[in-house]
């Protein structure tokens, strides 16, 4: 398999498509080769890539509702390329390598900025997924993330700040 992971902006805002039953979306991803010089310590830019993604079904629906332009993503998927002759300026032929990448996930890169993700799940298969969680661990009923009613709760005095009735008083 030719897997590839690799970091850039959303050039254009990605639109969800279909293709007969399927639903799809593909935006050009800018990849910026840049690096730093280690003799002067300035950054060199050494030239863009410009790759189209293409992502389907969930995922195409998920990346339209929640990135756009601009935005710096994330992409891993399958790579595919090819090449092809175009007629340059002058009538010269040029020779061409495209890139695309069929996206198995797509996230926001948060070494550059901070997001919160949104559970789409229906509240049925989150208590089907609770159910099946609580089963797996042998917990009796309810979420196994939570204490059972009446439970003692260990304090954790990171979080925990004592009510005012419950400070000690100062010696």
């Amino acid at each position: 398999m030719n897997e590839i992971t690799i970091t850039g902006n959303i050039v254009y805002t990605p639109q969800l498509r279909s293709a007969g039953t399927q639903r799809y979306t593909r935006f050009r991803l800018a990849h910026n080769h840049s690096y730093r010089d280690a003799e002067t310590g300035a950054w060199r830019d050494n030239g863009t890539t410009f790759i189209e993604v293409t992502c389907w079904r969930n995922l195409a629906e998920n990346v339209c509702a929640s990135l756009g332009r601009g935005s710096p993503v994330i992409v891993t998927g399958r790579l595919r390329s090819w090449e092809r002759d175009i007629e340059g300026a002058e009538g010269k032929t040029e020779h061409r390598t495209y890139f695309e990448i069929e996206a198995s996930n797509v996230g926001p890169d948060l070494l550059r900025g901070s997001t919160r993700a949104v559970d789409r799940r229906t509240e049925q298969v989150s208590r089907q997924e609770d159910a099946a969680i609580a089963e797996a661990l042998g917990v009796p009923s309810g979420s196994p993330f939570e204490p059972a009613p009446g439970a003692l709760v260990p304090a954790d005095p990171a979080t925990d700040v004592p009510t005012p009735d419950e400070q000690v008083p100062a010696a």
